[in-house]
C-alpha cells in the first residue's frame, strides 16, 4: 500500500482541500472498511481463491473474469505511474539521467523489475523488504519535522476548502489501494485462511495512520505555501526551507536524500504490484481463459509464471506510452478498475451469506461495502469526465477485449473438447 500515492498526492491535495487532506484519509478509511472486513471473510471462504474463485464461486466463471481481469489491468496502470513518478525524481537529481529519454528508463525498469521476478517469491520478498526502508524514511521525516514545525494558523478557515473534497476524493483512493494484495499471493501465504486476512487487517490500519498523519502534519508545517507548488516535486524543499532556511547547503544534500529515498519507494510500490499481480493473470490462464493459456500458467524453474509477468512488463510500458507518465489517468484507471473487482467480490460475499455459506458476518456489512464500491466507482467516473475521458476509453476498451477473449477461448475449447 505504502508506494507513489501518498507522495505525488501531498501538492494535489493541499492546491483541492487546503488543510482538509488528511480528512480526505479519514473519509476513505471509513468507507474501505466494510470492504476490509468484507475481504478478510471471503478470504476465510477462499483461502486459495484470489479474485477469481470470489466471484466464480458464486456468480460463474463470466464473474470471475471481469473481476480479476479488471483487476490485473488497472493495477499495472499504477505500476507504470510509480516507475515514471521514480524516473522524474531521478532526473531532476541525477544530472546525467536528464539527458536520457523518460520513457525509455521506464521501459529499463521494467525489463529489471520482470527478470527480478522470475527469480521467484523469496527473492521478490528480500528486495521488498528492502525497499520498505526507504519507503518510512521521508514519511516519518515528514511527520516529525510537522510536531517540530506545527501552525495551528494553517488551519484556520481560508485554508480549509470544503468544496475540494468530493475530487480529491478518487486520488485518495489510490493511497488505500493495495491492501488486497494477500488475495492474489492467498496461493503462496503459508495458513491463507488464518494469515491473508490478519495481513489485511494489520497492513491496512498501520498505512491508513502513517499517511493521515503526514498529511497532516506536512500541511500543519508548509500551509498554503504547498498549495503553491507546481506538483509533487516542490513539496519537500518547502519542508526543508522551513526548517534550515532556503537554499541551505545542508537542505539541499538532505532534500536529495529524501527524494532519492521517495523515488526508491516508488520502485518499491511498482516491485510489489509485479510480485503479486501475475498471479492474477495466471488464475485466468490456468482456468483457460486467455490466449495461449498453456504459455501463461506455466511455471519456470523458480516457480513463477514467466510469461505473466512478461505479460505485466509489456501492459506497464504500454500504459506509459498512452498516457505519458501523466498522473491523473494513470491514478483514475487504477481507481475504477479496483473499484469494479472489489464490488464483484462484495457481491458474491453477499450473495455467499444469503445462500447460507456463512454466518460470521452480517448482510449489512457486506451491503454497505457494495453501496461504498458504487460510490467510489462513481467518484471515479465523475472524475474522468472532468480531467478528460480517453483514459477511461482505453480501460473500457481493454476490459472489453479481456471478455472477447473469454468468449472466443471458451468457444475454442467447447469445439476440441469431445462430445461425451
Amino acid at each position: 500500500m505504502l508506494g507513489t500515492g501518498v507522495f505525488v498526492n501531498t501538492v494535489e491535495l493541499a492546491k483541492r482541500t487546503g488543510g482538509l487532506g488528511f480528512l480526505c484519509y479519514m473519509i476513505i478509511g471509513v468507507l474501505m472498511l466494510p470492504l476490509i472486513i468484507s475481504f478478510a471473510h471471503l478470504l476465510k471462504l477462499y483461502p486459495t481463491g484470489g479474485f477469481y474463485g470470489f466471484a466464480t464461486a458464486e456468480m460463474g466463471p463470466l464473474a470471475g473474469f471481469i473481476s480479476t481481469w479488471s483487476y490485473f489491468i488497472a493495477k499495472m496502470a499504477s505500476a507504470g505511474l510509480m516507475v515514471h513518478v521514480s524516473i522524474s525524481l531521478l532526473q531532476k537529481l541525477i544530472p546525467f539521467m536528464s539527458t536520457l529519454p523518460a520513457l525509455a528508463l521506464d521501459a529499463f525498469v521494467f525489463a529489471l523489475f520482470t527478470i527480478l521476478n522470475l527469480n521467484g517469491l523469496k527473492t521478490g520478498s528480500r528486495i521488498q523488504a528492502g525497499f520498505m526502508v526507504f519507503k518510512l524514511i521521508p514519511l516519518l521525516f515528514a511527520i516529525f519535522a510537522g510536531f517540530y514545525l506545527f501552525n495551528g494558523g494553517n488551519f484556520i478557515a481560508p485554508h480549509l476548502l470544503w468544496q475540494g473534497i468530493p475530487t480529491a476524493l478518487p486520488l485518495v483512493l489510490y493511497v488505500a489501494l493495495g491492501f488486497e494484495a494477500s488475495v492474489a499471493l492467498s496461493n503462496s501465504i503459508e495458513n491463507a485462511e488464518k494469515n491473508a486476512p490478519r495481513a489485511i487487517f494489520i497492513s491496512y490500519g498501520i498505512v491508513m495512520l502513517i499517511v493521515c498523519l503526514y498529511q497532516l502534519m506536512f500541511f500543519a508545517s508548509s500551509g498554503m505555501a504547498l498549495a503553491a507548488e507546481q506538483n509533487y516535486l516542490g513539496a519537500f524543499p518547502i519542508l526543508l526551507g522551513k526548517l534550515f532556511g532556503a537554499g541551505h547547503h545542508f537542505a539541499n544534500m538532505l532534500g536529495s536524500l529524501l527524494y532519492i529515498a521517495v523515488a526508491c519507494s516508488a520502485l518499491g510500490g511498482c516491485y510489489g504490484i509485479m510480485f503479486s499481480n501475475n498471479w492474477n493473470l495466471h488464475m485466468l490462464a490456468k482456468n483457460g481463459h486467455l490466449f495461449g493459456s498453456k504459455l501463461f500458467s506455466a511455471f519456470n524453474k523458480n516457480q513463477v509464471p514467466f510469461a505473466c509477468i512478461i505479460a505485466e512488463g509489456i501492459l506497464g510500458i504500454s500504459y506509459l506510452l498512452i498516457t505519458g507518465g501523466n498522473q491523473l489517468p494513470l491514478q483514475q484507471i487504477s481507481g475504477l478498475g479496483s473499484v469494479l473487482t472489489y464490488t464483484f467480490s462484495i457481491v458474491a460475499l453477499a450473495l455467499a451469506i444469503a445462500r447460507k455459506k456463512t454466518t460470521t458476518v452480517s448482510i449489512w456489512i457486506a451491503r454497505l461495502a457494495i453501496a461504498n464500491c458504487l460510490i467510489l466507482m462513481g467518484m471515479c467516473i465523475r472524475n474522468f469526465f472532468i480531467s478528460g475521458v480517453i483514459p477511461l476509453i482505453a480501460f473500457v476498451s481493454l476490459l472489453g477485449f479481456g471478455i472477447l477473449m473469454f468468449f472466443m477461448s471458451k468457444q475454442k475449447e467447447a469445439i476440441t473438447t469431445p462430445a461425451r
